[in-house]
Parts: C-alpha cells; structure tokens; sequence
C-alpha cells in the first residue's frame, strides 16, 4: 500500500469518525456531556490533519484552493484570534474551560476540518457522493441520538437536565434541539437526491429520508427548545416559499411544476392559519397543560423568561458599546453581565457567560468586525448554494436549514454540536463546485523549489516525521493534560465526602493546564467549606484544605488580568463560612465593587458583615439591594433581620407587616436571639417543634432558647420530650440537660 493511500484512508477515517461524537458521553471525566465530545472532535481532526498534510505533500490535488468560503472561514477564524489576543481575558478566550470547551482552541479545530474535508472529499460529482455518504453515517448516528430520545420519553431513561424536555446523549435539551433541527434538514435535502436517483438504494431511501426528518423534527418539538422550533417552523416556510416562488424560474435543470409549488405555497398559508389559530387560543387549558405547547404558548413580552432574555441582550450592546471594533474576547461575556447586572435579575442565574443569542455573541466576543464577519459566511454559503447545479428542491431546502439556523441563533448560543454539523454544511457546499486544479500554494511551492511536488525521500524523511512529532505534541498538549487533570479532579472530588485529602487538589492544580484550573479551584473551596466545617474531620486535614484554599483564590485572582466578580464571591463566601470573616468582608466587597447591583452578592457581603459584628453596614447594603427589587422575597428576609439586629424592628414592621414568611423564620429567631429578644425567638421555635415534635432540630433550638432565657424547667421538659422521641440520642441528651440544671 502507497504511502498516499495510507494517509488517505487515515484521513477518511477521521472524518468519518467525527458523526460519532453526539453519541460520546464519558462519565468519567467532569461535565461529561461536554468535555469527552470535545476530546473525541479534537484528537479526531488533529490526525485528521495531520495525515492531510503529508498528503497533500504527496498529491496536488488535495492542497487547498481558494473560494469565497475558504476565504471566508479563514477569515472568520482569524478575525476571532486577533479579537481573543486583544480581548480582556486572552487565556481564557483561547482555552476557555471544562464547562464549555469552546474558545479559539475550537475555532482553530472547526477550521481545520472545514479545510481537510473540502481538500479530501473533492469537489463536484465526486465531492458529493462522498458528502452524501457522510451524511448518511450522520443521519444513522443522528437516529440512533433520536432512539435515546425517545428511551426518555417513554421513561426507560433518565433525562439529564429537568423532567420532560428530552436531551438524549446532548445532556441538554437545546443542544438536543439543534442537532435535530440541522438532521431534519440533511434528511430533506437526501430527499431529493434519492428522488433524483443520484445515492445508492435511491428507492429505499426515497421513503426512509422523509421519515428520518419528521422523526428528526418530532424529537426536536419535544425538547421544547422554543427558539430552535421556531427555527424550525421559519425554516420550513422559507424552504416552501423559495420553492413556490422560484420553482419556475430556474435558469439550469427541470422546473417545479406549477402543482407542487401551489401546493408548498398552500402549505406555507396552512401554517400561517395554524399559528394565528396557536395565537389566538394560547390561552386555552388543552394547550396550557401540554409541556410543549405551553412553552411555547408562554412566549410574551411580560413572560419573566422573555423579559430576563431581553435584560441581558440589553446588557450585551451596552458591552458592545464599550468595545465596538473587536470586542471583549470570547468567554469575556460574564464581565459585561457582572458589571452591568440588572437587579430584575434576581430570580435568574447569577453567572451567565453567554448572551443567549449567537449574533450578540459575536458582537461582544469579537465587535462588529466580528459579527461581520460570521453574518458574511451565511451570505457566502448561500451565494455557493443558488450558483450550483443544484435543482431547485435542494436548494429550497438548504436555503430553509440555513434560515431555520439563524432563527436558532438569535435565541439560543452555539455549542460543539450545532458548530460540527454547520461547518460540515459550509465544507459541503464547498464541493459543489468543480475547483481548478491548480492552486495557490502549489505555485508558491514551485516558486521556492522549481517544481510543483515535493520528492518521495522529502517525505518521508522529512514531512512524515515532522507530522507525527507534531500530532503527538497537539494531542498531549491540547488533550492529554486536560484530561489528566480532569480524572484528577474526578478522583479529588470522590474522596472528598469519605477520605478528604487536599493533595489529591493539589495534584490537579499541578498539571498546570488553563482549560481546567478555575474549575479544580473552584470545587477545592467548595469541598474545603464542608471538610472545614465537619466535626470528624481532623485538625491537620483542615489546616491542608485552608492552605491550600487561600492558595487557590489568590492563583485564581492572579490568572485574571481583569478582575472577575465570580472568584471573589466565591472566596469571600469561602472565607465567610469557615470563620474568617475579615477576609471574607474583604474579598466580598471587591465583588460587590464589580457588580454593584447584583443581590446574590449583597446577601453573601451582609452575612459577612453581620459575622464581623458590622449589622449596620449590612443593613445600609441591604437598603440599597432591597430597593432595587422589592420583589425580591430573599433580600426583603435579609434586610428585614438586619433591622431587627440593628435595633430598628418597628422599621422593618412598617416595611414588611408582620409577614410570617420574613418575622417567622429560624434565621429571625436567630436574630432575636442575638438582641435578647427570648420571647420572640421561644414563639417561633415552639411554632416549629409544634408542627414537628419529632424533630430534633427544632427542638434542640427550642431548649437552647428556653435555657438561654431561664427557662430551665421549660427546657428540661422540650429535652424529655425530645428523648421519648428519639431514644437513640439518650446519652447525648441527658448530657444537655444536665448542662441545662448546672446553668
């Protein structure tokens, strides 16, 4: 076998692996769903690569050659690597993290496997029987995805996030949505290339297509992603009306009939008629009570899920406005939401790193030279479309999954998923048409060598190893380490509840790789917060934890050119819970400084206060946050209490009543505890036992009050009841009442 079909068949290989990665979930690695798909794509499109370059040493037929859609995805590409450079945060634009891998590292990734499969596949009848078999492997993958699905609906497994809204081997049901939407429209699109009996077993599949697209869509309507069914609703109407409006007029190849396009354009009237009938009955109960058709029936301007997406799309051009020409980097997104936190926000998740739509996205990652350049590879791949040879069935229906995506987009952000499947459409439509056979890179080689190939020897004692040493490094540098670090963090966090051990912490730490060290800091100060505070754990294994814990806030703080709100919460909180409230008022403060208005920040900032015996400081932070969302149940209990210590009850009677929700709580008991107010305190605790003389907690507080009062009969009378109750806790309840008798 020749070397150049060695490295074909390497390269083939790759790419016809790459469909697989919807159906790769590795359990054994943090965020599953995402980072095994991303380790999988990568290592997959790394030798994918590098086979195509000592291919393309050996063959001038697959070195790439320029076209509007190579200049385009090459710009695009570019463009997001000089915006990432220049961005806030280059690191992370570049390397991103466990939860999303994305950042440039993805970009370059899709590029190259745009280039490789548009050298290898070819162009012209050729580049598309082999498309066309890519996308039967990926509509057997997309199916097998859609069995999963359907596993979920009918219960015989588990769906990952939430209880209805299907999300399969995705782990999410958005993603779940898009991948079906993009499949129903390769499914479509195979339709027509079976009727023109141009694919093996066109009669089969002539029927199977068909099918596959509305299984494709039927799952994709249960996922309840609202902006992609929208996607998909807009991209069938645009598929029909191109095909009735332009059926006739087409310049190469039969025209529609005038039938089939009165029928689609029939068709396009009857959903017209169907969604003002949605509209109009929207609030009806048949279609209330369905999960699906609810959702959608919920979508208004007063909606809180439209109102909190119209917040941040507002909080994302204010970001836009700050750094309009190339933007803030990717993965910068939290800066602009922290900075310029809107307080109705308060019920919504308070870390988005995503502006929750594609275009806005782009413009605050990359500016307006960004989004231009992203807008331009739609206008680029639909110019390639309608100049084909394409008939006019699958140009409608490529021109409908090209709309039906951007629908998506302006409500739902990209992932791995979404981004596989469109650059295999833009690589694709690239092999439509025939490229001329010499190219630019050929001819600068002939330039620098006086002739157009490069000799067999150079090759393989040159180009092939050169290759190989290259692969290995990508792969252990852009996979390897990640990994490792991620199954160390796996392993840490799995002793972390049995046999804690802060070196297992360590460990991932020292790996050394960006892509996973916020994540290992961040769950290091969430196991150190339990292992500090439990009883059994001994003293040494705490003080390791803490070491290593106040190590990790300040490595994080330092790996962030521009200071991140997040670290600080997360610190402070930290530092807040195992008693080192100094530290914590002042890692929280600097949070506060850089996301003034968020109230998740102002509670963690007044505990923290209250801890250091500042109530009055807290209770003027609690003011400003109760104020800015008076709706806000959680504030107005904080604020509330904070009065109470501060001596100012009457005030937070005048402001909140005698609302049982906010002065009948055990934080308010605790409160009135803290200012003496036994009483009050003893009512609400004996309102909690009475509810509940079986519990222990409640009790326990209960007596404690009562003692604390001199209450010590009453006391003594809350522990006896509290041991008929609960025998097994004798010897520890008899020690309390002894205590009790001694006070």
């Amino acid at each position: 076998m020749t070397m150049n079909k060695i490295a074909k068949g390497i390269v083939l290989s790759a790419l016809f692996l790459v469909p697989v990665f919807a159906l790769i979930v590795a359990n054994d690695l943090f965020f599953p769903f995402i980072t095994g798909k991303a380790f999988y794509f990568r290592i997959l499109i790394e030798i994918a690569f590098a086979g195509w370059l000592v291919l393309a040493c050996l063959d001038t037929k697959y070195r790439p050659k320029w076209s509007p859609l190579t200049v385009g995805v090459t710009a695009f590409a570019l463009v997001a690597l000089v915006a990432d450079l220049l961005g806030v945060n280059p690191i992370r634009s570049m390397w991103s993290n466990f939860e999303r891998m994305e950042g440039w590292i993805t970009i370059i990734h899709l590029w190259a496997f745009f280039m490789v499969a548009t050298a290898v596949f070819g162009s012209g009848e050729e580049g598309k029987r082999m498309w066309h078999r890519w996308f039967n492997f990926e509509l057997a993958v997309a199916f097998v995805v859609g069995l999963y699905g359907v596993g979920q609906l009918l219960g015989m497994f588990a769906i990952h996030q939430g209880s209805t809204r299907i999300d399969a081997s995705l782990g999410n049901s958005a993603y779940m949505a898009v991948y079906m939407l993009m499949n129903a429209g390769i499914a479509a699109y195979l339709f027509f290339v079976a009727k023109a009996k141009k694919i093996a077993n066109a009669g089969f599949l002539v029927w199977a297509y068909p099918i596959l697209a509305a299984f494709f869509s039927f799952l994709l309507f249960e996922t309840a992603t609202r902006g992609t069914i929208l996607g998909l609703v807009g991209g069938a109407m645009a598929a029909l009306t191109v095909y009735a409006v332009f059926g006739g007029m087409v310049k190469k190849g039969k025209p529609a009939s005038a039938r089939s396009r009165w029928i689609s354009g029939g068709i396009v009237l009857g959903i017209v008629a169907i969604i003002l009938a949605f509209i109009a009955l929207r609030h009806q109960p048949f279609l209330q009570n369905n999960p699906v058709l609810g959702r959608m029936a919920s979508i208004s301007l007063s909606n809180g899920e439209t109102t909190a997406r119209l917040y941040i799309w507002h909080m994302a051009l204010t970001g836009f406005a700050e750094r309009p020409v190339l933007g803030w980097g990717q993965e910068n997104f939290n800066y602009i939401f922290n900075a310029n936190y809107d307080p109705r926000l308060w019920g919504q998740e308070q870390w988005f790193d995503r502006a929750h739509s594609v275009y806005l996205d782009w413009l605050v990652n990359s500016g307006i030279v960004g989004l231009i350049a992203y807008l331009a590879l739609y206008a680029i791949l639909l110019s390639v479309i309608w100049k084909s040879d394409l008939g006019i069935g699958p140009k409608s229906v490529l021109t409908g999954l090209v709309a039906g995506y951007a629908v998506h987009n302006a409500f739902v952000f990209d992932n791995l998923a979404s981004y596989i499947l469109f650059f295999a459409l833009l690589a694709f439509v690239q092999s439509l048409k025939d490229r001329p056979e010499n190219c630019w890179s050929t001819k600068l080689l002939k330039r620098w060598t006086g002739s157009e190939t490069l000799s067999l020897e150079s090759v393989e004692y040159i180009a092939v190893p050169a290759a190989v040493v290259a692969l290995v490094a990508t792969v252990y540098a852009f996979n390897v380490r990640p990994i490792e670090a991620n199954t160390k963090l796996i392993a840490a966090l799995q002793g972390c509840g049995s046999q804690p051990d802060a070196a297992l912490f360590q460990d991932a730490l020292s790996v050394g790789t960006y892509v996973a060290n916020q994540e290992i800091r961040e769950q290091l100060l969430s196991c150190a917060s339990s292992v500090i505070s439990s009883q059994s754990v001994p003293g040494p294994v705490k003080q390791a934890f803490f070491t290593l814990s106040e190590q990790a806030i300040q490595d994080q703080i330092a790996a962030t050119p521009l200071k991140d709100a997040r670290i600080y919460t997360l610190g402070g909180s930290f530092m807040d819970s195992i008693g080192q409230f100094s530290q914590g008022v002042q890692l929280l403060q600097t949070a506060h400084e850089l996301s003034p208005a968020k109230q998740s920040i102002d509670l963690e900032l007044a505990n923290a206060l209250i801890n250091s015996g500042k109530a009055a400081q807290a209770e003027a932070l609690l003011a400003q946050a109760y104020q800015s969302a008076t709706d806000d149940a959680q504030v107005a209990q904080a604020y509330a209490l904070t009065l109470v210590l501060d001596g100012k009850e009457a005030q937070a009677h005048d402001l909140f009543g005698a609302e049982s929700s906010i002065f009948g709580t055990p934080q308010m008991a605790q409160a009135y505890m803290m200012v003496k107010e036994y009483p009050k305190a003893i009512a609400i605790y004996q309102a909690a036992y009475d509810a509940d003389p079986t519990n222990l907690q409640a009790g326990a507080q209960l007596a404690q009050a009562q003692a604390q009062a001199g209450q010590k009969a009453a006391a003594v009378v809350t522990l006896q009841a509290l041991e008929k109750a609960h025998p097994e806790y004798k010897a520890q309840i008899d020690a309390a009442i002894k205590q009790v008798q001694s006070m």
